[in-house]
């Protein structure tokens, strides 16, 4: 019985081997402009839509005073929540190229790595994506466009990609259990029950876990099910996605991940400050912002649109916010981490050589 290891030396020709297949799978899931216009993302923006009206109607929002909030905002605290949230790209960088480097993408195996720049330049691009088509296409994107500025195989940087989807998954839900434990021993809250909430992070997480495992220690039980001209892309997948958990590597992974998330519920604090909201603490405010980027990892809509401005709004006023300026945060918030990668990235997109 073939044992996987996380140290095995992968031979050169692995990267080469189904190079057919590999480019109909790759190209079966990447072209921008015909997904702009499939049924599903015209589908995914449509259910965004039907939550925001939903929403409106059910929670009755002033949207004078909601705007009128937004015009008050103190630009120094918002302009802060921006670069804190910008500054995630470079760390998520520096992650990504450690996981490349353990999947062992380098001048050995035929791989010539962008530098740090053009990493984080590609993950921006998948950002970008993410934002405009649902089912986090833009993970895709990402594998497509290291594949074509980096001869990299396309299905083991999926497969980095999934390990590291795994590990935000992993801390964001610890995370949000700890602020969650924090936040409602502190502050009185109308919450009654938060199993919904902690139910949807577990069923994520322990999905991503089985599926994990699975691929680490049945992965020749999976192989038997899968058909033998796809074996070569399924082999460079499962390795890509096991490499990511490197032992020499983990604790690294894990820290820098933890930096990323911690940033994420610092942008939603600054956001909170440019609104004048100060009564919460930062302990709520990061669970806040957690249970909002849980959300994104729904592949029904575009990056969460229209569920994740109803979960912020939600969890405020459950924090006795009062609506309409939850309903601010939701929106100003939204317009750092959502608008703000559509308008740039959009920008990037145009202009970039790596597209």
């Amino acid at each position: 019985m073939r044992k996987n290891t996380l140290e095995e030396k992968l031979p050169v020709e692995m990267f080469d081997d189904e190079l057919e297949d590999e480019q109909e799978v790759e190209a079966s899931y990447i072209s921008l402009k015909d997904r702009l216009l499939d049924v599903k993302t015209l589908l995914g923006f449509g259910i965004s839509a039907a939550i925001i009206v939903f929403f409106i109607l059910t929670v009755k929002i002033d949207f004078a005073t909601t705007f009128d909030n937004i015009l008050k905002a103190n630009l120094l605290y918002l302009l802060a929540a921006f670069a804190l949230y910008y500054s995630t790209f470079l760390i998520r960088g520096i992650r990504w190229r450690m996981l490349l480097r353990n999947a062992r993408f380098d001048q050995e195996h035929g791989v010539t790595l962008p530098p740090l720049p053009g990493l984080i330049e590609i993950i921006f691009l998948s950002w970008f994506v993410n934002c405009i088509v649902p089912a986090k296409l833009g993970d895709a994107y990402r594998g497509y466009l290291l594949k074509k500025n980096a001869n990299a195989s396309f299905s083991r940087t999926l497969g980095t990609i999934f390990g590291e989807r795994v590990a935000d998954l992993l801390v964001l839900f610890s995370l949000l259990c700890f602020g969650g434990a924090v936040a409602f021993s502190r502050v009185e809250s109308k919450f009654t029950d938060l199993s919904l909430i902690f139910a949807l992070g577990g069923v994520l997480v322990l999905g991503m876990a089985v599926g994990l495992l699975t691929l680490r220690f049945y992965s020749h039980k999976i192989e038997k099910f899968i058909p033998e001209r796809l074996h070569g892309i399924y082999h460079k997948f499962q390795q890509g996605t096991v490499s990511t958990f490197h032992r020499k590597t983990l604790f690294k992974l894990y820290f820098l991940t933890g930096i990323i998330w911690m940033l994420e519920g610092m942008r939603l604090f600054f956001v909170m400050q440019a609104l004048g909201i100060t009564g919460l603490g930062l302990s709520v405010t990061i669970f806040v912002a957690l249970t909002s980027s849980l959300l994104t990892t729904l592949p029904f809509t575009p990056a969460g649109l229209g569920a994740v401005e109803g979960a912020v709004v939600g969890v405020l006023t459950a924090f006795s916010v009062e609506k309409n300026m939850a309903a601010s945060v939701a929106i100003l918030d939204r317009v750092v981490n959502y608008w703000s990668i559509i308008l740039i990235g959009g920008l990037v997109y145009i202009f970039s050589r790596k597209k």
